[in-house]
Formats: structure tokens, sequence, C-alpha cells
């Protein structure tokens, strides 16, 4: 199970970093502004990845206690 843990925290860090990327690659356009176009996914990607990565580290240090009873 400590892996599987581990994998959301894996998939919350490239969530994580693509919502960095998309909204870096954005931000350099004709605007200027990150989060202004409909189409890309806002800041849903970051929202999903902060979220994985906190569930993976919860269920990571409370599994332990959770076998023992």
């Amino acid at each position: 199970m400590r892996k599987l843990f581990a994998l959301l925290v894996l998939l919350g860090v490239v969530g994580l970093a693509s919502g960095i990327l998309i909204g870096i690659r954005h931000s350099s356009g004709p605007n200027g502004v990150p989060f202004s176009f409909e189409n890309y996914g806002g800041p849903g990607p970051l929202i999903a990845g902060l979220f994985l990565i906190a569930g993976g580290f919860y269920l990571w240090s409370i599994w332990p206690r959770l076998d023992k009873r």
C-alpha cells in the first residue's frame, strides 16, 4: 500500500509541474496574463496536484497506525 501512496505523491508532483508549465507557457502569450485562456484547464492541475500530494503524504503517515489495529 505504501507504494500506492508514493504513486499518488508522484502523480501529484507531475500534475503540479504540468500546471506550472501551463501557467508559464500561457503567461508569455500575446497578452501576458496567466490563466486568461478558457480552454487550457485553468488552475485545475495545480489544485489537483496539491490534493494528491497532501493525500498521499497523509495516507503514508497514518498507514503504520492502521496496520497495528
